[in-house]
């Protein structure tokens, strides 16, 4: 279910009706659609694209916040209203912890980079001792011979659970396959950082640490569905927009 982003004056910034912690209903900051427009600018600025909204990243990643506030309202005018709050809430409430927010007024993406940053600050511990990953059959007898590197992101990732793994998939594939990562062992020679709840990075995996599983049965719900559908969505939008930017 949508929410809107909030915050409390008790207890910060929260997303839903209530305050979580104390109940009160907080002032709202963004509704809905607000932050998923907002959200997926964010993304692109701290993961694929800073240069086109004139932003630098340190090498970590970050990007102060007082920088992406002007740079977005200048090229999206429909949001004057935008301030320091609203990205440092969005960060801060993201369900997915896909943001960190510094004490120095910075934000930064944990994952999903296809631009070049390092991160070899996230947390190293509470790694599970095997982890996830998604291919097809035919990548499948490759990477059992050569390992697994980064393809179009920046670091290798990996996944908590099956079912997150697969499902994640099906924005690629329609029949992902699901494969283990003995990470306990991996650890041993090559760092793995927890950049979420459910998202692990890493640089390299050879093939030795590679784990055939049995294939769980999945049934999508509602939501997962949805996701899976916009994204594909979004993504025939984009290839055609490009297509069309060739022709002229």
């Amino acid at each position: 279910m949508e929410k809107n982003l909030r915050v409390c004056p008790i207890d910060g910034f929260y997303r839903g009706f209530e305050c979580p912690k104390c109940g009160q209903e907080g002032r709202n900051l963004m509704y809905p659609d607000e932050v998923d427009a907002i959200g997926r600018i964010l993304a692109g600025i701290l993961r694929h694209f800073p240069e086109n909204y004139g932003i630098k990243l340190s090498k970590n990643g970050y990007a102060k916040i007082y920088s992406i506030v002007p740079a977005i309202k200048t090229q999206r005018r429909k949001f004057g209203w935008l301030a320091p709050i609203h990205i440092e809430a969005l960060g801060k409430t993201d369900e997915r912890g896909r943001y960190q927010v510094n004490e120095s007024g910075e934000i930064r993406a944990t994952y999903d980079h296809t631009i070049p940053v390092i991160l070899d600050d996230l947390p190293v511990d509470d790694i599970p001792d095997i982890l996830y990953y998604q291919t097809t059959e035919e990548e499948f007898s490759l990477i059992r011979e050569t390992g697994i590197s980064p393809s179009d992101k920046t670091y290798i990732h990996l996944s908590s659970t099956f079912r997150k793994t697969y499902v994640t998939g099906l924005f690629h594939v329609d029949d992902p396959l699901v494969i283990g990562i003995n990470t306990d062992e991996l650890r041993k020679k090559i760092p793995v950082y927890r950049a979420s709840k459910e998202v692990y990075l890493t640089t390299e995996i050879p093939p030795e640490f590679i784990l055939s599983i049995e294939q769980e049965k999945i049934e999508l719900s509602q939501e997962e569905r949805e996701e899976v559908e916009n994204y594909k969505e979004r993504r025939e939008r984009r290839i055609l927009g490009e297509k069309n930017n060739l022709k002229h």
